[in-house]
């Protein structure tokens, strides 16, 4: 028999191992390539207002090539292990320890070659329709579909290096194992190799401990911007608690069920099974608890903010539009301006005169003070107020959120401006939002009286300028016309000399001029949340099915031992009836244990977040999100768990 004669009637003999292993492989490809199309997107990389998606995009990436690393090891030894018998078996027939090389190099050469194909070919067309459907349901039809040499490359390069690391273990645990551990191999169940109750408490403790931690001293009183430190701190304490009550916990449930003997005795065969269970896939339920916990808080989060765009959007944005004109730039008629927005009527359109003061500060060296005066009665028409000021006195007018306004600010303490020459008294402060964030003015102002106005204008300024605060028929229907109207004003500025501001050299005149928009920041906030919204879905896609994939392979990957198993049971008295009830109870466990820790932790990480925004049930959306997400994962789960519970059965011959 030649060498190749060999390799086909072994592949033939255990078909079902090679296609299954091959799947593995080929589903990690297409998940790697699938990923690579968001990532190097032409559109992504190149637009402007997405440039910092490219970064956020890197965050699910590591967690995709962690999942694909372990996902790739685990299919490969599940693979392999039961084959150690074989190898053992050639090498007692005379096969030296180079054609045991060449045997293994051949037959992941070709399911590694097979893979790459099928998951480029697969990762192409699913990708395409994960554009289709999330992009367009998401509002992102604008960044189109393409594929790339570099989507290719890096694909092929990342599967293979995992893929050959892989195949290099299971050479070195081949070749360097004695001949009896092989041949041997499929007889030798893994051992426990740590039994300790006391530990199991001690890792449901520090769970515990550590969720509660979390939620007090996360953002609480004495630290409301939220603490990186404090929440990784915690989040690495709960998540080495989970890893040792997921491994010892069922020896602390046997523990505690031992004090309820007649519960203990009757469930003794199931307790047992399951502590065996337990330790044996301690790191797979680790995993999937994880990536459940990840992907359900994760994909919940951005769907809150993304469906909270609209809102957020309007609270910013308290104009439809909002520029700055200056004596010479971004000058444009009433005339034109309406001509602008022909076809989306302007509704309202308020001027807002202003001029800055700039002055050194008298106790910090190079620190300027900046002073923006604003007369008595736009500052009325602007808020529709009937606040009163003498001469001598200002407002002091935050034109920010209440939440967001705080601390001490130099303009309450009165002013001195001109070397001393003039004094004015601080009155009151108004902290309400108002104008339009734009680069050109700051958030704070003064108020004075009119004639008070003209009075600093004269010996203060140097230029005034004007806001003008616009607002149409349908802002979302703006974006043309915003577009035309910043074409409009850049055309304009260029026939005028540069505008020149000491105070402002880190920006550009066109940035520093740029009019303002709900649509702009509309848009903006779409893409990017839209992006990292289809990211997330895809990911949750992934750890959905990985996290079957991976119990799927080892509930199956034992079926003859475990056919062995219950057939010694069978004989000892032990009915069919009462074996396919363990197993259903075992698979349960198996399937549902990790998913509802998971969700649970994902739960608490939501109402630890949503304390900065007032709390859970001041946050009806978020709950809701949460809620339907969970929903479909666990309803994702439980199909799993009944297809998985029903091949069980039908494998052991139980049906």
């Amino acid at each position: 028999m030649t060498f190749n004669q060999l390799v086909w009637k072994m592949a033939k003999r255990n078909k079902g191992k090679y296609i299954f292993y091959y799947l593995c492989n080929s589903f990690a490809v297409m998940f790697f390539f699938m990923y690579a199309t968001v990532y190097f997107n032409k559109r992504i990389v190149e637009v402007k207002e997405l440039e910092s998606i490219q970064d956020a995009l890197a965050i699910p990436g590591v967690a995709l090539v962690v999942f694909t690393v372990f996902f790739i090891n685990y299919a490969h030894r599940i693979f392999t292990r039961r084959r150690r018998k074989e190898f053992g078996l050639l090498m007692t027939l005379g096969m030296s320890n180079r054609d045991i090389v060449r045997l293994l190099l051949v037959e992941n050469g070709v399911i590694a070659a097979a893979s790459i194909a099928s998951g480029l070919l697969a990762g192409a067309v699913f990708s395409r329709l994960f554009f289709l459907v999330l992009m367009n349901s998401a509002g992102m039809g604008q960044v189109p579909f393409h594929l790339s040499s570099e989507m290719f490359g890096y694909s092929i390069a990342a599967f293979m290096i995992v893929f050959f690391i892989s195949v290099g273990i299971t050479l070195y645990l081949t070749l360097f194992r004695s001949l009896t551990d092989s041949l041997k191999s499929d007889r030798v169940s893994d051992k426990l190799k740590l039994r300790s109750p006391l530990l199991g408490g001690f890792g449901v403790a520090l769970v515990s401990l550590s969720a509660l931690m979390l939620y007090f001293n996360y953002l609480n009183e004495s630290n409301p911007g939220g603490d990186g430190m404090v929440l990784l701190i915690w989040t690495i304490a709960l998540l080495f608690g989970l890893y040792i009550a997921l491994s010892q916990s069922m020896s602390f449930l046997i523990e505690m069920a031992k004090k309820h003997k007649p519960f203990y005795y009757r469930k003794l065969l199931f307790l047992t099974s399951l502590e065996y269970k337990f330790k044996q896939l301690t790191a797979i339920l680790m995993l999937v608890t994880v990536m459940g916990m990840v992907t359900i808080f994760y994909t919940t989060l951005l769907l809150f903010i993304y469906s909270g765009t609209e809102k957020q959007v309007v609270e910013n944005h308290p104009y439809d539009i909002a520029y700055v004109e200056t004596e010479t730039k971004n000058n444009i008629s009433e005339k034109e301006l309406e001509a602008i927005f022909d076809a989306n009527p302007i509704k309202e359109h308020l001027t807002l005169q202003l001029f800055d003061y700039y002055e050194e500060d008298p106790y910090w060296e190079d620190l300027i003070n900046r002073y923006t005066f604003v007369p008595l009665s736009d500052f009325q028409r602007l808020t529709g107020s009937s606040k009163e000021v003498r001469e001598g006195e200002y407002l002091y007018f935050h034109n920010q959120e209440p939440e967001y306004a705080g601390g001490d600010t130099i303009y309450e303490n009165g002013l001195t401006l001109d070397e001393g020459n003039i004094r004015m008294d601080f009155k009151e402060s108004i902290v309400k939002k108002h104008i339009n964030y734009m680069n050109y003015v700051y958030t704070e102002y003064l108020v004075v009286d009119d004639s008070e106005y003209e009075k600093l204008r004269e010996r203060l300024s140097k230029g005034e300028n004007s806001i003008h605060l616009v607002n149409v028929e349908d802002w979302k229907k703006s974006e043309d016309d915003v577009e035309e109207l910043e074409q409009k004003l850049m055309e304009n500025n260029q026939t005028t000399p540069p505008f020149l501001n000491e105070h402002f050299s880190y920006l550009t005149e066109e940035e520093l001029l740029a009019p303002s928009s709900k649509i702009a920041d509309y848009n903006y906030q779409r893409n990017s949340g839209g992006i990292m919204f289809f990211v997330s879905t895809f990911i949750s896609v992934l750890f959905f099915f990985g996290s079957f994939i991976l119990l799927y392979l080892n509930v199956f990957s034992n079926i003859e031992q475990d056919k062995e198993k219950y057939r010694k049971l069978y004989k000892i008295g032990i009915t069919k009836k009462e074996i396919q009830r363990l197993i259903a109870g075992e698979l349960k466990v198996l399937f549902f244990f990790a998913p509802l820790l998971g969700t649970a932790i994902a739960f608490h990480y939501i109402v630890v977040f949503a304390k900065d925004a007032g709390g859970i049930m001041q946050n009806p959306s978020f709950f809701l999100h949460f809620l339907t997400i969970a929903g479909i994962y666990l309803m994702i789960q439980t199909g799993y768990y009944f297809y998985a519970k029903r091949k069980m059965m039908r494998q052991l011959e139980l049906n």
